[in-house]
């Protein structure tokens, strides 16, 4: 079946205008996600003051004479790393809870919950789906544009003036691969919660022939994301500005581990802008994500 590509794409704010509960929900997920990362970060930061002081104290003292001067730089280095490690993989988890959410919310209003949250198996093949998918994407985005770089190559070093333009073209032609792939993947997600099986590939016999309006689709909830970032990015700048102010008032050109130390997670204003990205996280969420749920149900007819 078709669909209406338009009305598909205004169906987050719906969404969030039938259930601003789930709005809430979400921002709480993200919000806790958040302050976790801020406090793990100042501990972070604390460890690289060090490794720059180190690395200060290696350039402006005698030159090392075996490979063990580094080891004390490469350990303060990866103590400061160890604070962050469990940030990606855990962003990854939240974003296939968060995604799953949002695909029920839509295809199934009566399932209800807290944010229509859960953590079962419709998460973890939504977390597999999802990291697939992406290494796919990547391998796929690797080769293309390393083929249309050397045939640019080839044509720069046998054309001269016309080889720059085959190039160009060659870059154009790869990134346009890429969005073809991304948008054939895009119904990955609604079919594999609706369904309760893992479709990596499913996708792409559902969008065939609907790769324009799938397209446009995006790109208007594209542009609605943009417009709601930016205009609270202006609400929220005074605040991040004030967030930001105690890190950088006691940065000094003559000591830049200055700026680390002068990070404090336990500054209100750095709280305060963490809870308004969470807000604007869990707002473009919905805006990005519903409508591939509706052009789902739509395709689907039901």
């Amino acid at each position: 079946m078709s669909f209406s590509a338009t009305d598909a794409a205004f169906e987050g704010f719906r969404l969030v205008r039938r259930n601003p509960m789930a709005l809430a929900a979400w921002t709480l997920v993200y919000l806790i996600y958040t302050l976790a990362a801020l406090f793990a970060s100042g501990g972070m930061m604390r460890s690289m003051a060090v490794w720059m002081e180190q690395v200060e104290a290696l350039e402006n003292g005698p030159a090392p004479t075996s490979p063990e001067a580094f080891a004390p730089i490469m350990e303060s280095y990866f103590a400061a790393m160890s604070h962050m490690l469990w940030a990606i993989p855990l962003s990854m988890i939240i974003s296939a809870v968060l995604m799953a959410a949002v695909v029920r919310a839509v295809l199934q209003p009566e399932a209800g919950g807290f944010g229509y949250l859960r953590l079962g198996m419709d998460e973890v093949r939504a977390f597999v789906v999802t990291l697939v998918i992406g290494i796919l994407t990547a391998v796929a985005a690797a080769v293309v544009f390393l083929v249309a770089g050397i045939a640019g190559g080839v044509a720069v070093a046998s054309f001269e003036g016309w080889g720059v333009l085959v190039m160009v073209l060659a870059m154009l032609a790869a990134g346009a691969f890429l969005i073809w792939l991304v948008v054939r993947w895009s119904l990955a997600i609604p079919i594999t919660v609706a369904e309760k099986r893992f479709a990596i590939f499913d996708s792409f016999a559902m969008t065939k022939g609907r790769f324009w309006p799938l397209l446009g689709m995006a790109v208007i909830a594209g542009v609605m994301a943009l417009v709601v970032m930016l205009l609270c990015g202006l609400i929220s700048m005074p605040v991040s500005m004030m967030g930001g102010m105690s890190m950088f008032a006691g940065m000094n050109a003559d000591d830049p581990a200055e700026v680390f130390r002068n990070f404090n997670p336990t500054n209100p204003w750095m709280i305060a802008s963490a809870v308004i990205n969470a807000i604007v996280y869990a707002l473009i969420l919905a805006v990005m994500y519903a409508p591939f749920s509706v052009a789902y149900r739509e395709i689907k007819g039901g």
